[in-house]
């Protein structure tokens, strides 16, 4: 849970003249509709929203999920650049705060994505190895391994999923100012719920593979009068190998350039607290 904070500036506006006070009230608030980055970065929410809501389990629905992934993250990106929102976020600290620890936490889950995705190429070849080789030993040492990445890319969705709950950010006083943090909660409230589904659909993508090569194994100490209907789910097992494998490889890809564009983001964020952009 992402912990909150208590913390509130107080401007000395009443030592300035009238006149130039209200200029500064107006530098630092923007009217929803004419911030310009706002009604983009909606529009990138909704498709992520929408993508997540689907039922595609496809390898080319999980691509296009890392895709949309990475495209909301970007415009996050463009947007913190934005004069304003650096302005509304140098005084909105205790949301700036929270924002940062979203983003650690989610350099933190896309980080252990790829590095089981790192583990699980090199189980995926040790599997394969061992069904050339009829190895029941290797094979059942390796399927192991994978059912314990599985655990483990399991716990991290459900982590996510709490994560997602328990998202709250504390809001600036002033109507406008509090738009664009909404709006930022919502893109990382929506990245953090769309990486739980990803999960999801990579693990099912797994569970796939395991189930075919948990069958071909049993018939590997069978007779040898089985081993034509063995070679027949061995063809099923090496489709299925074949398809975990491009999975692995897209999602590892994908999982490096999501990572960037958090650890991008979240230094902006760093730099404009610390008042050097």
């Amino acid at each position: 849970m992402i912990p909150g904070f208590n913390r509130s500036i107080t401007f000395p506006m009443t030592q300035w003249p009238k006149k130039r006070a209200v200029h500064h009230v107006r530098s630092i608030s923007l009217p929803c509709e004419s911030h310009p980055f706002i009604v983009n970065l909606e529009g990138k929410i909704g498709v992520v929203q929408s993508w997540a809501a689907g039922a595609d389990t496809s390898l080319a629905s999980i691509e296009a999920g890392l895709s949309h992934i990475e495209l909301l993250l970007l415009d996050v990106s463009e947007f913190l650049n934005d004069s304003v929102t650096k302005t509304v976020l140098q005084h909105a600290t205790a949301s700036s705060e929270c924002l940062l620890e979203s983003f650690l936490y989610l350099v933190d889950s896309f980080g252990s994505m790829q590095s089981a995705m790192v583990t699980m190429k090199q189980h995926n070849f040790e599997v394969q190895s061992a069904f050339r080789r009829h190895d029941s030993p290797l094979i059942a040492s390796s399927m192991k391994s994978q059912r314990r990445i599985e655990k483990e890319l399991n716990h991290l969705a459900a982590s996510l999923r709490a994560t997602t709950k328990s998202l709250h950010l504390n809001f600036s006083a002033d109507a406008s100012n509090a738009k664009i943090i909404e709006v930022l909660k919502e893109a990382i409230g929506t990245t953090s719920a769309a990486s739980m589904v990803l999960l999801n659909r990579v693990v099912a993508v797994l569970a796939a593979s395991s189930t075919v090569a948990a069958s071909i194994a049993s018939y590997t100490v069978r007779p040898f009068k089985m081993r034509s209907c063995n070679g027949e789910r061995e063809m099923s097992s090496h489709v299925k190998f074949e398809e975990l494998e491009r999975c692995i490889d897209m999602v590892e890809r994908g999982t490096d350039s999501v990572l960037r564009s958090l650890v991008n983001s979240r230094v902006l964020l760093l730099n404009i607290q610390s008042g050097l952009l």
